[in-house]
């Protein structure tokens, strides 16, 4: 019988005490976010001194006409649209491959596995709206160079999410079809790509999302899309149709998002 049966007194378990460590962790960031703050000029009053700006008087109200016209914002959304598929489409095909080539379970030897991996940590290192000004410049302003430079975003991000997939795939049917004298892309297709195809079906639907978000930003350098009519109204300063534009971008984002989640919980 124990000792809190007898008294009739259940002890509390003993409240860890934290470590020495943690506080000075704790300590050392929010001192250096201080610093950091004071550096770059950052100032709380920001918060309440933005809302005096009298530009917000030129968002409202919304010229509805103007924003639902086909020539002025349906269209190039549709070419948006056009542009987060076709990039879609080409980025996450020519990343199946890559990513068997650059996950340490699949690939075929090392050379292989370090050399794909060199050329994809350059590919990320380079942000997508430096590619969109890149392409725009050495093939024209337009949907195309968008095309392109929102097809290396999409390698590159697929890539870094289906490697790491595989890499953490069961390698039992792997080494089962390779015990039974099966070659090395035969043995990957059968033993590896059924149980990670969910995954890259859902890696690509979000993928797509993250291609028309992206395709708005590159669409300021010129690279096609709804972009460049808001980077036009920008300049203009008709933030009241910037605001419309926004509206239906938003909306338009959000119902892509609840589709695509719905899509991929029936394939995770």
């Amino acid at each position: 019988m124990t000792t809190a049966g007898v008294t009739g007194e259940v002890k509390r378990p003993v409240r860890p005490r934290r470590r020495a460590r943690f506080f000075f962790v704790a300590s050392a960031v929010a001192g250096f976010t201080v610093f950091a703050a004071d550096q770059v000029g950052f100032t709380f009053s920001t918060f309440w001194e933005i809302w005096t700006n009298p530009l917000w008087e030129k968002f409202w109200p919304v010229p509805w006409d103007w924003v639902l016209d086909e020539g002025n914002v349906l269209g190039p959304l549709v070419e948006t649209f056009q542009i987060a598929i076709v990039a879609t489409i080409i980025g996450c095909g020519l990343a199946l491959p890559i990513s068997f080539a650059m996950s340490r379970l699949t690939t075929p030897n090392r050379v292989v596995y370090y050399a794909s991996k060199a050329v994809m940590n350059v590919v990320r290192a380079v942000p997508d709206l430096f590619w969109a000004k890149l392409l725009v410049t050495a093939i024209g302003i337009g949907a195309f160079a968008g095309s392109w430079a929102l097809s290396v975003f999409s390698l590159a991000v697929m890539v870094k999410l289906f490697s790491e997939t595989i890499d953490a795939a069961d390698d039992r049917p792997l080494e089962a079809a390779r015990a039974a004298g099966g070659r090395h892309a035969p043995a990957v297709t059968t033993g590896v790509l059924p149980t990670v195809f969910p995954a890259y079906v859902a890696y690509a639907l979000y993928v797509f999302e993250l291609n028309i978000r992206a395709s708005l930003v590159l669409g300021l350098v010129g690279a096609g899309g709804v972009g460049r009519v808001v980077e036009t109204q920008r300049q203009f300063f008709r933030f009241d149709r910037i605001l419309g534009m926004l509206l239906i971008i938003f909306a338009v984002v959000v119902a892509i998002e609840q589709i695509s989640v719905a899509i991929r919980k029936r394939l995770v």
